[in-house]
């Protein structure tokens, strides 16, 4: 992984020190040739570390589904409290707010082998 990613299970991650809305958050994600983050459960052990940090996760609403940026549907064992469109991860729970609420960010995208 590039510096300052943390790689885990063929995934790079980054979490961001600055705040934005989920939108530019997805879009700086871009700019590093990732997106918001999809999270796995056996993802979510390696954030308990950023217990006291909001992150933005690339899981949003469409309608009423939830659904991850990578396409994929919403189907953890951990659930998602609030009924607002966009999803952040905090002390190991998903929660969701309105998508203009500023917070850290974390990126995603698969490991490259050079």
């Amino acid at each position: 992984c590039p510096a300052g990613w943390v790689g885990y299970n063929g995934i790079c991650y980054f979490l961001s020190k600055d705040e934005h809305t989920w939108d530019q958050g997805q879009a700086q994600c871009s700019e590093l040739g990732a997106s918001l983050a999809v999270l796995r459960d056996e993802e979510m052990s390696l954030f308990r570390l950023s217990q006291k940090v909001s992150l933005w996760l690339g899981l949003r609403r469409r309608g009423q589904q939830l659904q991850w940026e990578d396409g994929s549907s919403f189907n953890s064992s951990v659930p998602v409290l609030g009924d607002a469109e966009c999803v952040f991860l905090a002390e190991n729970k998903f929660r969701s707010v309105p998508c203009s609420h500023l917070m850290p960010y974390l990126c995603s995208r698969p490991q490259t082998h050079l």
